[in-house]
């Protein structure tokens, strides 16, 4: 081995395969380099770099007298072939001792960011990199890529025997194959999934809808990191799920548990590829930058490059040479990268649908509830809103539901509780919070000759969603009416405008969601209502619109 520090065993022991032994070649530049390495090298950074790279003796102008600590983060499988690398760099000659680590690519930004970082960093994803950036603008210097693998599917040998073509973006986010991801903003595999799917989707409301649903369903079954997926499989979990990977991941996991080798398919509509940038940190030394320089140039060699190919890597975006067996799906074809505003949206969302919340539900209960809304009633639309909603809310949601119409909770108000505020998951008279609010949303009827106090239930709606207010949690309001404000003792619309104004506070926020059901309904107003408070609001007639307006509004909520 060369002069590079030994360490702790990597974060995924699977990756730690054979390594290949890399000789080079006597004879031209190949004979030159290693006649350099034997002298001792320069110690200059122009000097490292070029014997590393295969430079002539003529390079050579001092022999290294003391050697530079560099340290280097890497994640991902390329492990392997960066420590291979630093053996080539310190044998060519450079002045460095480099210190090969394995630590997560979010773990390394974190230590960046708090001036604790490695002096090169080799993340999985350039993504990784932008978010740095985006923070601390001057923190890193990102350079080329040194490795490249594209983002396939994981199929556990439960399922593979289902898998007889490469399944599409549609299908996946439709689970008709069982996926389930690692949090995407600790892996690289499930963010670069996320941005796949909206690239190969579109941008239409239906595809919106269908991704959006899908974020939803996977932030309820998402596991804290790849390595739990990997081990799922290694143990044959049950019931077995596919799982976005690495493909050069996939390679070093079968290699290594040859008794649950995983399947891998390349989607069959494009994919997108993990990058593996060569990253330098802050502003090194010119010792440190030399050492930084000799390990690239030995990546860049024909042995470093060899090292990186048995690392399960492709040779660049056009090898279409698989590197786990009985790949599914042939060739690659990567997908454009959607713009970083778009990045960004997919990111906030899935913050959204993963932050618990306290919500009240406010359901109209007049009597024109009860007519048609498509070919069901708007009531029975209400029901099944209430429905949606439960299935998508976080189990550790606190959700309350009232009923309004004209008078419901006496001569002076228009609303009336029907299940108070709680946990989903605690337990009142044998059921829990989730089994009575379906029981409450499915008590709701429209009471004949009824008329709607919208204005008043709006107002003490916010008032109660911000006397409980929770830091913790989004705090919502979701209405559900069909209708305008029919209470002639109520406030005006523009007394309920100022006072909900008044009432909002920035430390504080209510995120008030309305859903206009049918064509008689307010919207105009309920649009003005939702712009103080800084919410959305919709319009439903028909039941198959409610699962897009509940998904589009969960994806909005802060």
């Amino acid at each position: 081995m060369g002069r590079h520090q030994t360490d702790a065993p990597p974060v995924r022991p699977r990756w730690v395969i054979p390594l290949v032994a890399f000789a080079v070649a006597v004879g031209g530049g190949g004979g030159a380099w290693w006649a350099i390495s034997r002298a001792g090298g320069p110690s200059t950074e122009a000097g490292a770099a070029s014997s590393a790279s295969g430079g002539t003796a003529a390079a050579v102008t001092t022999p290294c007298t003391s050697s530079v600590a560099v340290q280097v983060a890497v994640a991902g499988p390329l492990l392997p072939a960066v420590r291979t690398a630093a053996d080539l760099a310190t044998t060519a000659g450079a002045c460095a001792t480099y210190a090969v680590t394995a630590q997560s690519a979010p773990a390394t930004a974190a230590n960046i960011a708090g001036g604790t970082g490695p002096n090169v960093w080799i993340p999985d994803s350039s993504a990784w990199v932008a978010d740095l950036t985006a923070k601390v603008p001057n923190a890193v210097t990102a350079g080329q890529s040194v490795a490249l693998s594209p983002l396939v599917v994981a199929i556990p040998k439960a399922l593979a025997t289902s898998v007889t073509s490469a399944p599409t973006w549609a299908q996946l986010v439709a689970f008709t194959l069982p996926v389930q991801f690692a949090d995407p903003t600790a892996s690289a595999s499930s963010r670069l999934a996320l941005r796949s799917a909206y690239a190969a989707l579109g941008t239409s409301s239906e595809a919106r809808i269908a991704l959006g649903a899908a974020m939803i369903r996977l932030s309820r079954t998402k596991v804290a990191s790849e390595d739990v997926l990997y081990a799922q499989a290694t143990a044959g979990a049950t019931p077995a799920s596919a799982f976005p990977a690495e493909e050069a991941a996939v390679a070093a996991y079968n290699a290594a548990n040859a008794g649950t080798r995983l399947v891998a398919a390349i989607p069959a509509d494009g994919t997108s590829a993990f990058d593996h940038p060569f990253v330098t940190v802050g502003a090194p030394s010119a010792s440190v930058k030399a050492g930084a320089d000799a390990l690239l140039a030995a990546l860049q060699s024909p042995a470093g490059k060899a090292a990186v190919a048995a690392a399960g890597f492709r040779s660049g975006p056009t090898d279409a040479a698989p590197k786990v067996d009985g790949l599914i799906g042939g060739a690659p074809t990567y997908l454009p990268e959607p713009p970083p505003e778009a990045a960004t949206a997919l990111a906030r969302s899935w913050a959204a649908v993963g932050t618990e919340m306290r919500m009240l539900a406010v359901v109209d209960t007049s009597g024109s509830m009860k007519d048609p809304a498509g070919s069901s009633t708007r009531m029975a639309l209400a029901h099944q809103a209430g429905l949606v909603a439960l299935s998508a809310f976080p189990p550790g949601s606190v959700i309350g539901l009232w009923r309004f119409g004209y008078h419901l909770g006496g001569p002076t108000q228009d609303w009336q509780e029907v299940v108070p505020q709680r946990g989903l998951n605690d337990v009142v008279g044998g059921k829990d919070q989730r089994a009575l609010l379906v029981e409450g949303f499915a008590s709701l009827a429209a009471r004949p000759g009824g008329s709607t106090g919208l204005f008043d239930t709006i107002l003490a709606a916010y008032k109660q969603a911000k006397a409980g207010y929770d830091p913790t949690r989004i705090n919502s309001v979701v209405l559900l009416t069909d209708g305008k404000n029919e209470d002639p003792h109520s406030i005006t619309l523009d007394d309920l405008l100022a006072k909900l104004a008044a009432a909002k506070d920035p430390a504080k926020p209510i995120v008030v969601i309305t859903v206009a059901i049918g064509p008689d309904a307010d919207a105009a107003t309920l649009a003005r209502v939702t712009e103080v408070t800084g919410g959305r609001s919709y319009t439903a007639t028909a039941p198959e619109q409610i699962t897009g307006v509940f998904v589009d509004a969960l994806l909005n909520r802060s």
